[in-house]
């Protein structure tokens, strides 16, 4: 029953993707990669759902945050961020199989297979032998298919996204290898969810002690950057921009 449901929610997922396929004219950047203005018809609810974020991240996650790294050291926390970067890898490999990018599938795989025997992927050593790491993921995917973005999300907990990076993140659930096949998958997606915010803690801050509009700034910002990763990853497969704030 449940291999029953994953393909039935699987398909649901891929046919809502597909359905938000731009008619509109936009603007290029490459022929397959296009920018979507920002669609956001539920904006009352998404800025709801943001101050509820908010106030979570107030009374729990940011203290734990802080706690975290003010007691770890540097080199600790860059092997966090590699390990669960590293569990990302078998997926980075898929993503890249749908787009027809063998030889990137190919050294995603020998990645995550070089760093987990040697460090359990706490330590990059496959960057130290020539095994550059290229970032994707199933949203870019989609949108470097043509799939447009649909509407604006603010999703509880996780924050800003759109239908289709929260389509890709649904496909990414059911199909990704490592993470099926760990015991306690919950504590992993909670570590791995703190270790992102961790990452981005000191651009929080900077939202947080703007004079602005919040949920403007946050829209912008995430969609300035999953612009740039579509154009990057299409072009040349650059790391994600730091988040500046004006």
């Amino acid at each position: 029953m449940n291999k029953y449901l994953k393909v039935i929610v699987l398909n649901l997922v891929i046919i809502l993707g597909f359905i938000n396929i731009s008619s509109a004219e936009e603007n290029v950047v490459k022929p397959s990669v296009q920018y979507d203005e920002i669609y956001d018809p539920i904006e009352p609810v998404n800025r709801a759902i943001l101050g509820f974020n908010f106030f979570i991240d107030d009374i729990v996650i940011r203290p734990v945050i802080k706690t975290y790294k003010f007691i770890a050291p540097d080199p600790v926390e860059k092997g966090v961020s590699n390990f669960f970067g590293n569990l990302r890898e078998p997926i980075r490999a898929i993503a890249f199989v749908f787009q027809g990018e063998f030889l990137k599938s190919l050294n995603s795989a020998g990645r995550f297979t070089v760093n987990t025997l040697t460090s359990l992927g706490t330590f990059d050593l496959a960057s130290r032998v020539g095994m550059t790491k290229n970032e994707t993921d199933i949203g870019l995917t989609l949108a470097k298919g043509g799939v447009s973005s649909g509407p604006y999300l603010v999703l509880p907990i996780i924050g800003p996204s759109n239908l289709r990076d929260f389509s890709g993140d649904v496909v990414e659930f059911f199909i990704d290898p490592v993470s099926n096949n760990l015991p306690n998958r919950e504590y992993i997606s909670i570590g791995d969810g703190l270790n992102a915010r961790a990452e981005v803690d000191e651009e929080i801050d900077l939202i947080r002690e703007s004079s602005s509009d919040r949920y403007e700034m946050l829209k912008s910002i995430y969609y300035q950057n999953r612009n740039s990763q579509i154009e990057e990853d299409f072009v040349q497969n650059l790391p994600t921009p730091k988040i500046y704030i004006e």
